[in-house]
């Protein structure tokens, strides 16, 4: 390249350093995580816009690979950009599930959460929770509910999520997504809830809600948002796998995730939707892609996690938001060195399919009475029929 070493080189608006376990480099528009060497992380460092190609003396190689992948950019003039290359904890805080408003405008009868009181979370709270997350080298947030949409001043939020080095994710039931909504969004994916073909999943969201969805996801699609469909497997939709398999398909989104629902919120009104471990495990390994990053090995399920409720409670996940580990008053750092995270060795699972699985939700374990044993639901989908392996009691 020897034409180009009198340009400037930078790291890209969509790339971050991030020293988690190992060095990497974070790309929050392809949302890939790139493992990088210690004197890879350290020259890109130095990438900051006011030293050239040549100045820097690195290699070629390594450079082309970098603007190949869209991790570097040259430009003709300095243009500092500020790079932070701070160590985190281990496990570290990778992804965080912000809870926006608990206001909703469907009554869905297997939400994990109870009706809300129209509730939002503050605007400078949001703020310090994106200033904080993004300090602590967070990758993933996800803007969730209620109806993230319906936060009193979502819009503004909206303009405000590129200026962070981590993804944004929307978390959505779709029904409120039209084509102009989705042109203005600002986050870089998008999660649709789809329950089921229209006659299951409008009795679990309300009638005229599968449409709506479906036109949601059609939206974002064309608006150039990556989106994923998420399906809870309950009694209503079993029988409808293989159809929700060719629609999801044909609507072309990137990822689909099956999982089942816990006995939590309004779900504890409506038993009657909750299927056995035994056929709500196998329902789980239909679905495509895989959007979440490998995180340090021996650690179970959860372990990267930690939700942020519209009141400012901060909890480990959606489902503890009411066993809180803190309040946003303490800091999310002060709050995730609290949440002592699990380890695989604690369990009582021994299976092999244990390093993959990691326990499965615990959330869901304790709330079978599994306590520190696996999951029951994750048991049936890995083919585990019998307490050999660390299935915890007669759900297998």
């Amino acid at each position: 390249m020897p034409y180009e070493k009198n340009k400037y080189i930078v790291l890209s608006e969509s790339c971050s350093i991030r020293l988690l376990d190992k060095p990497f480099v974070y790309n929050k528009r392809t949302d890939e995580l790139y493992e990088m060497g210690e004197p890879a992380a350290c020259l890109l460092c130095k990438c900051d816009g006011t030293a050239t190609v040549g100045g820097l003396g690195a290699d070629p190689g390594f450079v082309e690979y970098c603007l190949k992948e869209g991790i570097l950019e040259l430009t003709d003039w300095p243009n500092k950009r500020h790079i932070t290359c701070k160590e985190s904890e281990t496990p570290m805080l990778r992804y965080l599930e912000l809870h926006l408003t608990n206001r909703c405008n469907l009554a869905c009868r297997h939400c994990y959460l109870s009706a809300g009181d129209g509730n939002d979370l503050e605007l400078i709270k949001v703020f310090k929770v994106f200033e904080e997350f993004d300090a602590l080298q967070g990758l993933r947030l996800m803007l969730s509910g209620g109806e993230p949409l319906l936060h009193r001043q979502f819009w503004y939020i909206n303009e405000r999520l590129n200026d962070y080095g981590f993804r944004a994710i929307l978390l959505t039931n779709g029904t409120l997504i039209t084509k102009e909504t989705a042109e203005r969004l600002k986050c870089h994916e998008a999660q649709v809830s789809l329950d089921g073909m229209q006659a299951s999943h409008d009795m679990l969201r309300g009638q005229g809600s599968f449409a709506k969805a479906v036109k949601g996801i059609e939206n974002l699609l064309a608006a150039g948002i990556r989106t994923s469909v998420a399906t809870m497997a309950t009694t209503l939709n079993k029988a409808e796998f293989d159809d929700m398999d060719e629609l999801v398909t044909s609507l072309g989104v990137s990822e689909w995730t099956v999982d089942a629902p816990s006995m939590s919120g309004r779900f504890l009104e409506n038993p009657s939707l909750m299927l056995p471990p035994q056929e709500s495990g196998p329902l789980l390994n239909y679905g495509f892609g895989g959007g979440i990053h490998t995180g340090p090995e021996g650690f179970a399920c959860g372990s990267n996690l930690m939700a942020v409720g519209s009141n400012g409670s901060v909890a480990k996940c959606g489902f503890y938001i009411g066993k809180p580990a803190g309040n946003l008053s303490e800091g999310l750092a002060a709050c995730w060195e609290r949440l002592k995270p699990l380890r695989l060795d604690e369990l009582g699972c021994s299976c092999e399919h244990k390093a993959e699985c990691r326990g499965g939700c615990r959330y869901r374990a304790e709330s079978y009475g599994c306590g520190r044993g696996a999951d029951p639901v994750k048991c049936h989908a890995f083919g585990i029929k019998s307490k050999e392996g660390g299935a915890c009691d007669d759900h297998i």
